[in-house]
């Protein structure tokens, strides 16, 4: 590890014998840098002498570099999020409106059917200004990123030199790290990570580990910044770009989450994390029969992986498959009794069966391991209005909205509730 007392360096005139002690820190200076006594004594830096500092306020400044440098990066890459999310929000719109599964069409009347087509046939008509308008912007975009890379000079000279010496410390860090992680004690996590960054900005173990800190921490915009930075390092790196993925779908990024998962499917199409989040992905996509087979993909790899199985529950249940559903989820129940997201499901297919009482001991049980499991109180609501128990239905929508008080749908289930209460 380097040291403020270890940084001794030899002035480069030959009769100097002194150690380097002054460094300057102007902005606009054109000679060295970094002086013995002797050279300041020449008045080097004579027009500018605030700017000179001690040697040993060089680690600091560096330190305040660096985290300037860091906000700059989490900046733009808000910026390129922005951008995402709206690319996202317009491929969506494209797909949801113009393109109409088999399945749709045969439950639509013929006005709708009659609407559709009116609309389809006009998208020749836009197809190919959107894609022109959008090529054009990503031409110029990617012009003005050449010019910044060339202005900055990027293809510069690295200044990171790691020895061995270095290079265990900083593991010894990642280890305590990923040891605070395990204990889901992640603001302690990330200061030995840091750490361990610091003394090695290419541990790439250690960049990742700190992008998954800070998905959990919900702040997954951030922890894509770090997770970029460990497949600079490693490109290849299976966890890296699954985590990446995850971090995409906990931002409604579905599709560039795939895209991410795919990469690491290439490299280890067994990878059980990596394939069960693509079924997850889908999922979300409301792509609930493409999403089983990646879910069985996982399973078949690690039959007891509660997450897969629990998604392939909540996929069954979607597909209006309630007793198969209930068969998965009580798998993932055997595994860990206390899986609030299959208790729940588990609770919502029940309910779904007219199976109340049953419907509201496995909600109940969610509800007792955590209280404010927004799903398991909207659950809870809706099999309370289903038995028309208005009043109790009310108290866990309104323990939902507490939560999220934007939530449209529990708005005017509540709203019911109260029209129902004055009719009766």
């Amino acid at each position: 590890m380097i040291q403020q007392t270890t940084l001794k360096l030899k002035c480069l005139e030959d009769d100097h014998k002194e150690q380097i002690d002054f460094v300057c820190y102007h902005q606009y200076c054109t000679g060295f840098r970094l002086n013995c006594f002797e050279c300041f004594k020449k008045g080097i830096h004579q027009n500018h002498l605030d700017d000179v500092e001690k040697m040993n306020t060089l680690f600091y400044f560096i330190e305040s570099k660096n985290q300037e440098c860091d906000n700059l990066i989490n900046n733009l890459n808000r910026c390129v999020e922005t951008m995402n999310q709206s690319f996202s929000f317009l491929k969506r719109g494209i797909k949801n409106k113009y393109s109409l599964s088999k399945e749709r069409v045969v439950q639509l009347d013929s006005c709708q059917i009659n609407g559709y087509l009116n609309q389809i046939t006009q998208l020749s008509e836009y197809k190919q200004s959107i894609s022109t308008i959008i090529q054009e912007q990503i031409k110029k975009l990617t012009h003005q990123f050449d010019n910044l890379y060339e202005q900055l000079k990027l293809s510069s000279q690295n200044y990171y030199q790691i020895d061995n010496e270095e290079i265990k410390i900083s593991e010894e860090f990642q280890k305590k790290g990923f040891k605070l992680f395990v204990d889901q004690k992640y603001y302690e996590a990330l200061e030995q990570l840091d750490k361990s960054i610091l003394i090695n900005p290419k541990n790439q173990q250690s960049l990742y580990k700190k992008g998954q800190c800070l998905m959990f921490l919900n702040k997954c915009v951030d922890a894509i910044t770090w997770l970029d930075k460990a497949l600079i390092v490693n490109p290849k790196s299976v966890t890296s770009l699954c985590i990446k993925g995850q971090c995409l779908r906990l931002l409604n990024q579905y599709e560039d989450a795939i895209t991410q998962l795919d990469k690491a499917l290439i490299i280890d199409p067994k990878h059980v994390a990596s394939l069960g989040e693509k079924g997850s992905c889908l999922k979300l996509l409301n792509k609930y029969a493409d999403a089983i087979p990646w879910l069985d993909k996982a399973l078949t790899i690690d039959p007891k992986y509660i997450v897969s199985l629990s998604e392939k529950g909540q996929c069954l249940m979607l597909l209006n498959k309630y007793e198969n559903a209930i068969v998965w989820l009580d798998k993932a129940l055997t595994i860990d009794p206390k899986h609030i997201g299959s208790l729940c499901i588990k609770g919502q297919c029940l309910r779904l069966m007219k199976k109340y009482d049953e419907s509201i001991q496995f909600l109940n049980q969610g509800l007792c391991i955590n209280g404010n499991h927004k799903f398991s109180l909207d659950c809870m609501g809706n099999c309370l209005y289903d038995q028309h128990k208005y009043q109790e239905a009310l108290i866990y929508y309104e323990r939902s909205l507490k939560i999220q008080p934007n939530d449209q749908q529990i708005l005017n289930q509540k709203d019911l509730c109260l029209i129902k209460l004055q009719q009766s």
